[in-house]
């Protein structure tokens, strides 16, 4: 992709890096272009079945560059709303391939957005999850982080977050279920790897539908609605695996 956005395919897996470690990953105009580049390119990818997401350095990514105001880099979008990271967000539910995030350091901002986005949370020690707006004179919550943080801390700890702007940290955000398991630093790269050899055992098109069903029941289905897709996936995935037999044969 890019200098900034560093992409490796490893057989079905597209390990994604944020790559500006000197600014703590901060986010700018051209990483936030090749994010969503990424992500929309992902949808029809037949190829890619697991995408790891991590973060060069000692941060995952601190969110936006608030420090390139005025720089041809600066994200320009600014006071006309994050239309370009709000884009990436819902690239990143819509493209067929689960995400697993590595995180390291701190997840700040628009980088806690883009965690939140992926599928599966894998946190290092050093983790720290920070909301972060509201201590730079913004709404306490921005890009859908009050959504998922709601759904995943409940009410009170997610909105006392959200409005001091204190930061969580890993071993919490491992109680909370925030985050799946919370490892040495040095270990996520292997621990991502291996999460991805696991998906990749599932039945072609398992995993496409699997992350499809989960995000609609997420949005509040009825049981009965729930039952009623859950079904249908299950059908198309037998129906195929009929189909693939019969070719075989």
């Amino acid at each position: 992709m890019t200098d900034i956005l560093t992409v490796e395919r490893k057989g079905a897996v597209d390990w994604v890096t944020l790559n500006r470690p000197e600014r703590l990953n901060a986010i700018n105009q051209p990483m936030s272009e090749a994010l969503l580049a990424y992500f929309e390119a992902r949808r029809r990818d037949t190829e890619a079945r697991v995408i790891v997401l991590a973060g060069a350095g000692r941060a995952f990514c601190s969110g936006a560059d608030l420090k390139a105001g005025g720089q041809p880099d600066a994200l320009r979008d600014g006071p006309n709303g994050d239309w370009m990271l709000r884009d990436t967000l819902k690239a990143m539910r819509a493209c067929p391939q689960p995400i697993v995030t590595l995180v390291q350091g701190a997840a700040a901002g628009g980088g806690l957005a883009l965690a939140l986005a992926s599928d599966v949370i894998v946190a290092g020690a050093s983790a720290a999850f920070h909301p972060a707006f509201i201590k730079i004179g913004l709404s306490g919550s921005e890009l859908a982080v009050s959504w998922r943080l709601q759904r995943t801390l409940g009410v009170s700890r997610a909105r006392e977050m959200l409005l001091t702007g204190e930061p969580m940290g890993a071993e919490e955000a491992w109680r909370t279920g925030l985050v799946s398991k919370v490892l040495p630093d040095e270990a996520l790269a292997a621990e991502g790897e291996r999460l991805a050899d696991a998906m990749l055992k599932a039945a072609p098109d398992a995993l496409r539908i699997s992350k499809r069903t989960f995000d609609a029941t997420l949005e509040g289905l009825s049981f009965d609605a729930a039952l009623e897709l859950e079904e249908r996936g299950q059908i198309q995935m037998i129906r195929a695996g009929a189909a693939a037999r019969a070719k075989a044969t």
